[in-house]
């Protein structure tokens, strides 16, 4: 986007700080910019924004509700920072911020509780274009990841890029369409019960669903898929079948230092990136390389 365009985002997301105290703004301490907008770049993808913020007993419950519900925790201080708009992308976590800094991400801080939005628009305006700056430095790149990294930790990006360089994994990239209203895949009681973890809106039921279609399309077992960290009740399991997992789908990076080793005797491993309601659902594809059996135990 065009740098007015992204200057103008975070003087609204300003305003909105100093004009609205219904919760959660209130629980905003403190504010960061970094990334390729504060290097002067002039069409930055997006404006990076870091938060450090207090947790009271509402963001508590929140949070744990979205944890079982498979919801975004932040959802509700991304909506009153950002309204409606794209181009922020917040990162609320404190540890992830910390991480960043210690990769060498320059922070500048922006606004903090107590100050004025006279302050914070000085800072925010002070920041001078560069046409010469081109998007933020990308460490522990490969094509698979491309469009991705954000959503991909840079200690991840390092540890897979070292197993494929070892043949342990062959890395691609998917896309996952949703399966049709009419999918076969809940027409169990058991399967449908399984499904109960995830409300019929969660972005982790639909990247469930997706992942096992395209499970179909691979022509694996659904006996032989481990669907984050649980196995399905599937009719022969249901019998007595058993089997160990030769597929696992996952999502957040859950468990994923386990990939070459499970891919030492399984047939692939489909790591959702970002799961979402409904924008376009991708995934990460990780299959056996040709010295995969170097990490059977």
């Amino acid at each position: 986007m065009k740098r007015a365009r992204a200057v103008g985002l975070v003087e609204a997301m300003l305003q909105r700080l100093d004009s609205d105290q219904e919760w959660p703004l209130p629980l905003v301490r403190q504010m960061w910019l970094f990334g390729s907008f504060t290097r002067g770049a002039t069409e930055p993808h997006d404006v990076d924004v870091a938060i450090r913020f207090d947790r009271d007993e509402r963001m508590t419950q929140a949070v744990v509700h979205a944890v079982f519900s498979g919801g975004n925790p932040y959802a509700p201080l991304r909506r009153a920072l950002a309204g409606s708009s794209r181009g922020l992308q917040f990162q609320f976590e404190n540890s992830a911020r910390e991480q960043l800094e210690a990769e060498g991400a320059s922070m500048l801080a922006l606004w903090e509780r107590g100050g004025t939005l006279a302050q914070a628009l000085g800072v925010l305006h002070a920041v001078a274009e560069d046409p010469d700056a081109d998007r933020a430095e990308r460490h522990d790149m490969i094509d698979a990841f491309e469009g991705f990294e954000r959503y991909i930790p840079r200690q991840v990006r390092a540890e897979l890029i070292g197993w494929q360089q070892q043949g342990a994994v062959i890395i691609s990239r998917i896309e996952l369409p949703d399966p049709p209203d009419d999918t076969d895949l809940l027409t169990t009681p058991d399967m449908r019960f399984a499904f109960r973890r995830w409300r019929d809106d969660s972005p982790l039921r639909r990247a469930a669903l997706a992942g096992l279609a395209r499970m179909k399309e691979f022509e694996a077992e659904l006996d032989d898929v481990e669907l984050a960290g649980q196995r399905l009740p599937t009719v022969r399991r249901r019998a007595g079948h058993r089997s160990e997992p030769r597929w696992w789908i996952n999502w957040k990076w859950q468990g994923y230092q386990s990939i070459p080793y499970c891919l030492a005797d399984g047939d692939g491993w489909l790591e959702v990136v970002q799961p979402t309601r409904t924008r376009p659902l991708n995934a990460l594809l990780m299959q056996p390389g040709p010295k995969a059996a170097a990490f059977r135990s």
